[in-house]
C-alpha cells in the first residue's frame, strides 16, 4: 500500500530561548503569561509539559505552531529561528491534536483525514484514501471510515483526530491535553495507542505533550518540564529513564518517579523556591 513511503528519518529539536509572552487585557493593561522561559525539547523525544492551570502550557504549543506570536526571545527548530522564517516552519510539518477532536461534523472520518492531506498539499491525490485508511486502522477505527463524527463516541473521535495528525506526516506533533475530557479507561487505551503509533511510524517524531495529569506525564514522557504558576518559568526538568515497555502507569518504577514529581509539584505550588 505504501502509506509509510512518506515517512522521513529526519528528527527535529525545538528550543525556546528567553521566551516572554504577554497578552493585552480588556482594561488596556498587560498580562504576562510566560517570563524568560528557556527549554529544549530533544529531537525524536516525547516531552511532556506540566504545570498549574493558566501557567501558559497551551501558549507554548501555540507559539511553536505559529498560532500566537512571541513578544521576546526566540524559538528555534533545528537551530533555525522560526518566527522570522515562516516558510521553514511550514516545510517541516507541524501536527496539532487539541483537547477536543475538532473534526468537521459534515465530513466522514476518512474525509476529515483526506481534508487535512489536501490542505498540506504535498501528498499525491491518488494516495489520500489509502493513507486515511491506513491510519484509521492503526488507531483501531477500521470499518468506521464512512461514519460521521457525531455517529461515534468521543474516544473514537479523538482516535480519528490522532490518525489525522499522524497522516499528514508531521516532523513535530503538538498535543494539548488530548485525553483530558475522556473517561480514564478510554484515556489509558489512547495513551497506549499513541505510544504504539509513535513507535511504528518510522523514526520517532518529536512530540510535545501538555497535561495536568502527573501520572499521565510520567507514563508517556522521555522528559518532563515542570512550569511555575503564571508568569511561567521552568521550575524543574526531569528525565524519565525507564524503558518504553511500560506496562502500567501504576508500575513500581513509574510510581516512584510520580511520587517524587508530585512532591516537587506541591512544593512549587506552595512557593518553596525554584529547583535545579
Amino acid at each position: 500500500m505504501g502509506a509509510l513511503e512518506q515517512i522521513t528519518s529526519e528528527k527535529y529539536s525545538i528550543e525556546l530561548i528567553n521566551i516572554t509572552k504577554k497578552f493585552s487585557t480588556v482594561d488596556g493593561g498587560e498580562l504576562k503569561v510566560i517570563d524568560n522561559l528557556t527549554v529544549k525539547f530533544r529531537e525524536g523525544s516525547l516531552s511532556v509539559v506540566i504545570g498549574p492551570s493558566g501557567c501558559g502550557k497551551s501558549t507554548i504549543l501555540n507559539m511553536i505552531a505559529g498560532i500566537t506570536t512571541v513578544n521576546e526571545g526566540k524559538i528555534l527548530i533545528n537551530g533555525v529561528e522560526i518566527n522570522s522564517n515562516p516558510d521553514y516552519r511550514r516545510s517541516i510539518g507541524i501536527g496539532y491534536v487539541f483537547q477536543q477532536p475538532r473534526l468537521l461534523e459534515w465530513r466522514t472520518l476518512r474525509e476529515n483525514i483526506i481534508f487535512a492531506l489536501k490542505a498540506v498539499g504535498n501528498v499525491p491525490k491518488e494516495k489520500w484514501k489509502d493513507i486515511a485508511e491506513y491510519y484509521l486502522k492503526l488507531v483501531g477505527l477500521e470499518g468506521f471510515s464512512n461514519y460521521y463524527p457525531l455517529q461515534v463516541s468521543g474516544g473514537m473521535q479523538q482516535r480519528a483526530a490522532i490518525a489525522r495528525a499522524f497522516a499528514i506526516n508531521p516532523r513535530i506533533l503538538l498535543m494539548d491535553e488530548p485525553f483530558s475530557h475522556l473517561d480514564e479507561i478510554t484515556a489509558e487505551t489512547l495513551r497506549n495507542e499513541l505510544i504504539k503509533i509513535w513507535s511504528m511510524t518510522g523514526e520517532h517524531k518529536t512530540i510535545v505533550f501538555v497535561t495536568h495529569d502527573l501520572r499521565e506525564a510520567v507514563y508517556l514522557a522521555d522528559e518532563i518540564f515542570m512550569l511555575t504558576p503564571r508568569p511561567a518559568h521552568l521550575f524543574k526538568h526531569y528525565v524519565v529513564d525507564i524503558p518504553r515497555e511500560r506496562r502500567s502507569a501504576e508500575s513500581e518504577e513509574l510510581f516512584e518517579v510520580f511520587r517524587n514529581i508530585s512532591k516537587d509539584f506541591h512544593r512549587m505550588i506552595k512557593g518553596d523556591g525554584g529547583l535545579s
